[in-house]
């Protein structure tokens, strides 16, 4: 399995290594050598820091997770109207947040419920 790097060169953190945000300084993977990447997590993601080391593949929470972003983007197609050519620039900034938001914390509830979504 190829994961995102979760680390610059110089070590400091930058993408969760469950949820893809922005990732704080602890991380889930072994360091056998120093070039191992640290598999860092997010603020939320470390409370669930546990349940997610006994992942072994991460594919079909994912898959399952976009059910939480489409969830999380429905309230906003009525608020902001299903023609996505009249949004404002700012309008589809809030909505791919909110779609992300929306996934990764699904992501996070599936993972803490032990649901296998397969």
């Amino acid at each position: 399995m190829t994961f995102t790097p979760t680390a610059t060169a110089d070590g400091q953190p930058t993408t969760c290594r469950c949820c893809g945000r922005h990732a704080t300084g602890i991380g889930i993977s072994r360091m056998n050598k120093p070039t191992d990447d640290p598999g860092y997590l997010c603020g939320e993601c470390n409370l669930r820091i546990e349940e997610i080391k006994r992942v072994r593949r991460m594919d079909p929470y994912e898959l399952a997770a976009r059910q939480g972003g489409m969830d999380a983007a429905g309230p906003l197609v009525e608020e902001f109207g299903s023609d996505l050519a009249e949004w404002s620039e700012e309008q589809v900034l809030i909505f791919c947040g909110t779609i992300w938001q929306g996934c990764a914390d699904r992501l996070r509830e599936l993972i803490r419920k032990g649901d296998i979504p397969f």
